[in-house]
């Protein structure tokens, strides 16, 4: 005969749960933002949201960035154990199929990549960049796998140069070390020296995931924070700083299938 638990049992089970919650909580959480941007932007920007999803649970978030996207994901890759993420959608995916992530929320609306030229420069076809340097991060990042697909011969290449973030590669357009660049357009549309050549399509834009060990009752916290994001100077102020009008919900639905652009990568 099969016994069931007495409620001693059931008691003792739950107070080691919610120890374990409570001691997760206490020491507080890592949030992984990929490097986007330089290091220094991005300690000072990504502050703010950390700040602000700290205090909406009540624990601290510490930023987590790497000098390189190699570097970042090498260690995503293998598990680094970040509680939180901010991605783009393949990353995103990946996380989810691969480390059982969940996705909290979305930044509204879509984002694509865009291929430019300096505003002096009379390029109006990708295929006349073939031969020429053209500055992207190392892949995977999304810029990467985005100019991958734009040239799928391997035999009618640009000569791709590698930078460690956007505003590098931006750089290097500026100073004619490369003939064009691909970069998120979020962040091409900041320069009014740039021109676009060419737009990639559009992807589900970044999302805030949260690890399987990051508890219930937290994910929902931190979720309901970025939907109400714009109710407070503090939220206001990460969504001035991410440059959108708010977060919207969204779902693991939201971003299957987007890993496939991740396929031939290195370690995927």
């Amino acid at each position: 005969m099969r016994l069931l638990p007495d409620t001693r049992t059931l008691a003792l089970v739950a107070a080691l749960f919610l120890g374990l919650s409570s001691s997760l909580q206490a020491a507080g959480f890592h949030l992984a933002v990929p490097p986007f941007l330089p290091q220094a932007e991005m300690k000072a920007e990504y502050t703010k949201m950390t700040d602000y999803l700290g205090k909406s649970i009540g624990a601290p978030i510490e930023l987590v960035t790497n000098s390189t996207y190699l570097g970042y994901w090498e260690a995503t890759r293998k598990g680094a154990g970040y509680e939180l993420v901010f991605d783009n959608a393949p990353m995103i995916d990946f996380l989810v199929q691969r480390q059982n992530y969940t996705v909290l929320a979305k930044i509204a609306g879509v984002v694509s990549q865009s291929l430019v030229t300096r505003s002096d420069v009379a390029i109006l076809d990708p295929q006349e960049l073939l031969g020429k340097p053209v500055a992207t991060i190392a892949s995977p990042n999304l810029s990467a796998l985005t100019l991958f697909q734009m040239f799928p011969n391997p035999m009618r290449l640009p000569d791709f140069k590698y930078a460690n973030n956007a505003r590098e590669a931006i750089d290097m357009v500026l100073k004619g070390k490369v003939a064009a660049a691909l970069v998120p357009t979020p962040i091409a549309i900041q320069y009014d020296n740039l021109n676009v050549v060419t737009t990639s399509k559009q992807l589900p834009h970044l999302a805030v995931a949260a690890a399987p060990t990051v508890p219930a009752e937290v994910q929902a916290k931190i979720r309901q924070a970025l939907l109400q994001a714009g109710k407070t100077p503090e939220g206001r102020a990460m969504l001035e700083m991410l440059n959108t009008n708010g977060f919207e919900a969204a779902s693991n639905a939201t971003y299957a299938g987007q890993a496939e652009l991740l396929k031939g990568t290195y370690g995927y």
